[in-house]
């Protein structure tokens, strides 16, 4: 199959790549409507199936050495799109917290497979382009997703997770044009064993993943409290909060879709640049007094995010054997659920330790944050640059 073809089914596996944003602008509305349940209890809605997505997605690295991917696939995209819409027709918090855990489990699936499947379909500088297409592709369906989500969550914040219908469109593609997919085998020729699969990845590809987990973790600060600061200082309505994190996931597509020329340019530097980025834009967004400088902060926040993740998928499969390379983006990206699951205790840690309060202070604190993992980042990218340079 001709390889651009090919990439429409792939590419729309991540169409939904965002698993929890859809509902973010709702999230002050949640709260009017349940009041005797705590806020960083509400913001669970937000950050809950990340736990179910992590799990899951270290089972998709090991499983997708023994189960063809497209099967797991089209599982992960069925539950994604169940526990997604369902809220729709519930009242019960309790249920619609079960259902996010479906949802989080379908996203298991699907985050890691596009990610790992992209290096066993492309090499060379179209492989990095479809890396940084897949974070687009994904962009845009999140900014199609908080879209609706935020327009709904003024009439009715039931109706905000209406945006999870994006998940048929990819589900419809994968049935009708994906391929099963090449199986990666061992040494031998066989089904790599665990064992196999954990010792081709390098530590080295391990102090990656922490680091980008960390960065994550300061920067989803920002998600669960924009509607907070947003709301609470005046600015603007829910609906403002969901044109926001939309206009956050344009940038996100921009910066994602030039990665590939960025990573030819760039090289080493290029992931400390998208974490400064990234600081830039939430501090912008934190200082902003009106709608007009929140979306230009998270314009320039987008772009940083839109390039970190493909930066980080292809540095971490470049430190890992074939047999491994599904296993650490599984590991990076169950990392990843497990920093927006603990987002809401550690912005309740920061805002009890450092005497603030939610909203604007937490986004300073996001931003504040990832400048200095983007400082000791560009450090470590000019001692391995002269560490080469020396060697060659």
């Amino acid at each position: 199959m001709n390889p651009y073809v090919l990439a429409i089914p792939v590419l729309a596996i991540g169409l939904q790549d965002s698993a929890s944003a859809c509902i973010s602008p709702a999230i002050a509305s949640i709260c009017a409507t349940y009041p005797e349940i705590p806020v960083s209890i509400v913001q669970l809605l937000v950050t809950l199936p990340s736990i179910a997505c992590c799990i899951v997605s270290i089972l998709y690295g090991w499983l997708s050495v023994r189960v063809n991917p497209r099967t797991l696939v089209i599982g992960g995209l069925v539950l994604f799109v169940v526990g997604g819409m369902a809220p729709m027709f519930l009242t019960s918090f309790e249920a619609i917290l079960a259902c996010r855990v479906v949802l989080g489990m379908g996203a298991g699936l699907t985050l890691p497979a596009c990610d790992s499947i992209i290096p066993r379909l492309y090499k060379g500088r179209l492989r990095e382009n479809m890396m940084g297409w897949n974070m687009t592709v994904g962009a845009i369906g999140c900014t199609v997703m908080i879209f609706i989500g935020g327009q709904f969550a003024v009439q009715d914040w039931h109706l905000s997770f209406l945006g999870y219908g994006v998940g048929l469109i990819s589900l419809a593609l994968v049935l009708l044009l994906l391929p099963r997919i090449p199986m990666v085998k061992d040494d031998k020729g066989g089904k790599p064993t665990l064992s196999v699969v954990m010792s081709g990845i390098k530590w080295l590809a391990w102090a990656e993943i922490a680091v980008y987990f960390i960065g994550n973790m300061f920067a989803t600060l920002v998600t669960s409290n924009l509607s907070l600061y947003v709301e609470g200082a005046g600015i603007g309505t829910a609906a403002d909060t969901g044109l926001a994190l939309s206009i956050q996931m344009i940038g996100a597509a921009f910066g994602a879709f030039f990665y590939g020329w960025l990573k030819q340019r760039l090289r080493y530097f290029v992931i400390p640049a998208s974490w400064l980025l990234m600081a830039a834009g939430f501090f912008a967004v934190s200082h902003a007094d009106s709608l007009l400088g929140v979306y230009a902060g998270m314009v320039v926040a987008g772009m940083g995010v839109g390039i970190v993740w493909p930066a980080y998928c292809i540095r971490i499969t470049e430190l890992c054997k074939p047999a491994s390379q599904a296993m650490a983006i599984a590991a990076a990206g169950a990392l990843q659920g497990f920093g927006n699951f603990f987002n809401p205790i550690v912005g309740a840690w920061c805002v009890a330790l450092l005497g603030i309060g939610y909203g604007a202070d937490l986004i300073v604190v996001s931003a504040v944050a990832l400048t200095a993992i983007g400082v000791l980042v560009l450090a470590a990218s000019i001692v391995l640059r002269r560490r080469v340079r020396v060697g060659g």
